[in-house]
């Protein structure tokens, strides 16, 4: 099983618990210096929305640091994005980023890049 691209043994199944992919998360060393914003642009239906992520106190943050630093594309897959938004709901309460989940949650395409 794959969350984030982090691969958990399959004996865990389907359900992998949030402090296992955090623990991952923060075995994987983001270096997030000098990043103190997330900027996305999303497109649908035609119309563009540029987006800004700021709560670096967050699991998001974190988890879009890291997406940033490996991704071999800045287009964000749409499973990562979903996976990302769906243990952020749960771990993160800010409004922010509930906002940033709820476009999350959407088939627009985003581009992502640190600032």
């Amino acid at each position: 099983m794959f969350i984030l691209g982090f691969k958990f043994p399959a004996e865990m199944g389907n359900k992998i618990p949030d402090e296992a992919v955090v623990a991952k998360l923060d075995e994987a060393n983001i270096d997030a210096t000098g990043i103190n914003e997330i900027k996305m642009s999303t497109e649908y239906h035609g119309q563009t929305e540029e987006l800004s992520y700021t709560n670096k106190d967050t699991f998001m943050f974190k988890a879009l640091v890291n997406y940033i630093n490996t991704a071999e594309t800045d287009y964000m897959i749409y499973m990562n994005r979903y996976q990302i938004a769906e243990i952020s709901k749960r771990l993160d309460s800010d409004d922010e980023t509930m906002e940033l989940c709820k476009k999350f949650d959407s088939m627009a395409h985003f581009k992502i890049r640190a600032a």
